[in-house]
């Protein structure tokens, strides 16, 4: 089911969103810089922690130069995020935490999937790449047993227009009864071209199709917060 379709905001709070899925290349660093983005120009208090050993995320923020940047980014690649997230959204009062998650299935992976609330799975329409969030379904599912509550949702990203492959995905995370975002990123160059000045999609060109697209994503999520 779609996450909208199942109402999910009328229950539960998200405040602190991991990305992650064990493959690399799904565009997790992507999607949580331009979302963190997009969530701050609705006047939320926001921080990207960076739990990728490859720091990704910092080095985006890093290439801004002199540009401002409207929250907060600090690299976290240590299994004590469980414990240091919780306390700094506590003291400084973010809205919302987002965690741009590394890849492969590792200590990191499993302390972002227990502080979650939200685990937003980027994946691309393949084989390859359901087979690799098959694999992360399953250790969030492990998790559960300590915190029920743990919500995930699919995120398709970098999307080809006018394939059936995405729409056979769809229809196939549907037959499994996969939680899924109705939102779909497509592959847009807008999104490198951002990236490598370390910009969202949104500064680049807010009424793009590229901004419309986070824009819609976040809209969803934070129909999630409630």
């Amino acid at each position: 089911d779609s996450v909208a379709s199942r109402g999910l905001g009328d229950v539960y709070k998200r405040q602190i969103i991991s990305f992650l899925n064990q493959k690399g290349g799904v565009g997790k660093t992507t999607l949580s810089t331009n979302v963190a983005y997009a969530l701050s120009q609705r006047g939320y208090k926001v921080l990207l922690a960076d739990a990728d050993p490859q720091g990704s995320a910092i080095s985006w923020a890093a290439v801004r130069g002199n540009k401002v940047l409207p929250f907060t980014v600090v690299g976290m690649a240590n299994a004590s995020l469980r414990q240091q997230l919780p306390r700094m959204q506590e003291q400084d009062g973010y809205e919302f935490v987002i965690i741009d998650g590394a890849p492969r299935m590792t200590e990191l992976s499993r302390a972002a999937i227990i502080v979650s609330d939200l685990i937003v799975m980027p994946m691309r329409p393949s084989g390859f790449d359901i087979w690799a969030t098959e694999e992360l379904k399953s250790m969030v599912d492990e998790a559960r047993i300590y915190k029920p509550e743990i919500i995930t949702a699919v995120c398709l990203n970098a999307v080809i227009n006018n394939t059936k492959l995405a729409k056979e995905v769809i229809a196939d995370m549907e037959e499994n009864h996969w939680s899924f975002f109705e939102t779909t990123i497509t592959q847009r160059v807008a999104f490198g071209n951002a990236g490598t000045q370390g910009l969202s999609v949104i500064e680049l060109d807010p009424y793009s199709e590229a901004a419309k697209e986070i824009e819609q994503l976040t809209d969803e999520i934070v129909s999630l917060k409630g």
